[in-house]
């Protein structure tokens, strides 16, 4: 009786060291994603930012009509006005995932952000209306476009 009581406790605290470490191991792999989402966030803020500052220096654009994947923004006019332009821009981030195994593959994540802008006529000065995520994804997975 004392053997079994013995072996139950022993099991139980085994059960409980397993438990522990696919725990950890899951949180410690959460943490890694959650760096590289951010990463891709960040990169996609930096490229909006940059694509704001050449709408607020230039007079004439060349506007494309649809999205192209190797361009770095998306920038297409929503309505024009006598006293200024809505324009949408799209920019997309990307991070590198850091290979935790070397049979992994090294996919990159990437996160695609919008935001509405109104473009002054006059002086050219731009202020930000709003912002959204329009997915974040990784390279494998390319959701569509809406």
């Amino acid at each position: 009786m004392i053997i079994a009581w013995i072996l139950s406790i022993i099991a139980i605290v085994t059960t409980l060291v397993i438990n522990l470490e696919h725990s950890t191991a899951l949180q410690i792999r959460l943490l890694a994603i959650e760096q590289e989402a951010h990463t891709a966030f960040v990169a996609a803020e930096k490229q909006l930012d940059r694509c704001e500052a050449q709408l607020s220096n230039a007079t004439l654009l060349a506007v494309p009509n649809e999205y192209d994947i190797g361009s770095a923004c998306d920038i297409t006019f929503v309505d024009t006005s006598a006293t200024g332009e809505l324009i949408r821009i799209r920019a997309l981030g990307n991070a590198v995932a850091k290979k935790s195994r070397p049979s992994e593959s090294n996919l990159a994540t990437q996160t695609q952000l919008e935001i509405m802008v109104y473009r002054d006529k006059r002086d050219h000065t731009l202020r930000r209306l709003s912002w959204r995520v329009l997915w974040s994804a990784t390279q494998s997975i390319k959701p569509q476009l809406t």
